[in-house]
């Protein structure tokens, strides 16, 4: 009997899967492990108590209608997948020129224009200015 082979897509994101599943692990491991006999309260010192400093306000610009939306809200997320995230560097704002999540060829738009996209590769809502550590140009017979 012949095996089909894998499709680099299913290469892909069955090592995205492993990483973040080795990933997850490895940080689980390291916050269950402490040194033995002592508690987690010894490991913390206990400072005096002093009166809570006055609340400093922070203007922040307003948000553009893009920001306000749920491009940040990653509350449909498994934490394998927020790992994801982070193990590719996702970032909203991409600092590499020309490099943005609309012109990757993992991108994939939403019908309404100006709002936030999806990705092949990470789940959850992408900015379409945008970037990972994934990105790839998009193909110059793509429109």
């Amino acid at each position: 009997m012949r095996k089909r082979k894998q499709t680099r897509k299913e290469f892909l994101t069955d090592a995205s899967k492993l990483s973040a599943a080795v990933l997850v692990g490895t940080t689980w491991l390291s916050a269950c492990s402490s040194p033995s006999g002592q508690s987690e309260s010894a490991n913390t010192m206990e400072e005096p108590a002093t009166e809570p400093e006055p609340a400093v306000e922070e203007t922040k610009p307003a948000p553009t209608q893009l920001e306000a939306n749920a491009c940040d809200d990653l509350s449909g997320l498994t934490e394998q997948e927020i790992a994801m995230r982070e193990q590719l560097q996702y970032v909203a704002q991409s600092e590499k020129e020309n490099q943005v999540c609309t012109n990757c060829r993992f991108w994939q738009p939403t019908e309404q224009e100006g709002t936030c996209g999806g990705c092949q590769l990470i789940k959850g809502p992408i900015h379409p200015n945008g970037w990972c550590a994934s990105w790839v140009a998009m193909p110059a017979d793509a429109s």
